[in-house]
């Protein structure tokens, strides 16, 4: 068979409780003195901004092409004008892959711009930094940029992970208006977030499935705390709500946040 009859791949259709209205947005604009309309399409400006990032990603009609086999299809969620000037823009990024996840997991990404564009742009640059380089270590018999977990087949299961399922715990990030080391302070390290809510999440330990998991808390300058799990894009309040508890521990530092993305996937362990 010539090989240039063959059809190219595409990504599987969204996932049902994905709320992205497509790859295009085009929004009107209004203020005292003038009216606008800004347009973008999605796909150019998260293939522009992996490319910018050094990865090689293609720009594929609603989609995007990424090296290593990687599907992506991204979506426009909702665009908020700002009181004075900017955009509040949320995204959706579909991830599959023919070999990690077939049929594809989902994530938001929400940011602020000047314009439509520079807000999705800084959206994706966010979860290529974050989420992105926890895929492509699920591809990779050893993990380059996550910390890893994994019970070896045939030996003696742990009480929440049994053989042959691992866990990658993507590049944490924390950010803080206080940046000093505080007394009392345990340094942020990448399991600290998922271990917290380990408990309740013996579900996604025990099966074969493929899971990416978000996991987001922040408390503010008055101590109010806010904390976000989502699995697969579905929410886990009872993960939450640890991760609630996690935070009432930290030091004082005003407005903090801290956020992550893990893999948990089936994969035999490499020697």
């Amino acid at each position: 068979m010539v090989s240039w009859f063959r059809k190219s791949p595409r990504p599987p259709k969204p996932a049902a409780n994905n709320p992205g209205r497509g790859p295009l947005a085009i929004v009107a604009f209004a203020n005292g003195e003038r009216s606008w309309e800004e347009k973008d399409e999605l796909p150019a400006t998260l293939a522009n901004t992996l490319n910018e990032l050094g990865h090689k990603a293609t720009a594929k009609d609603d989609w995007v092409e990424l090296e290593g086999g990687f599907l992506l299809l991204p979506q426009v969620v909702n665009v908020q004008p700002l009181e004075k000037s900017g955009v509040r823009t949320a995204t959706t990024i579909q991830v599959s892959h023919a070999s990690v996840v077939p049929g594809g997991v989902f994530e938001y990404q929400h940011s602020n711009g000047a314009n439509i564009r520079e807000s999705f742009a800084a959206g994706f640059k966010s979860w290529a930094e974050i989420d992105l380089p926890v895929f492509i270590d699920a591809q990779r018999a050893k993990a380059k940029d996550s910390m890893v977990w994994q019970a070896k087949a045939g030996s003696e299961a742990t009480s929440a992970l049994r053989p042959g399922r691992r866990i990658l715990m993507g590049p944490p990030l924390q950010m803080a208006q206080n940046t000093a080391r505080l007394a009392g302070d345990h340094e942020f390290c990448p399991c600290c977030l998922f271990t917290k809510c380990i408990d309740v999440a013996g579900d996604l330990l025990r099966d074969d499935a493929f899971y990416g998991v978000r996991l987001f808390v922040t408390r503010d300058q008055e101590g109010l705390i806010q904390a976000d799990c989502r699995v697969n894009g579905f929410d886990r309040p009872d993960a939450a709500a640890k991760l609630m508890d996690y935070a009432k521990t930290w030091p004082d530092r005003g407005l903090e946040y801290r956020k992550q993305y893990v893999i948990i996937q089936s994969r035999e362990a490499s020697s």
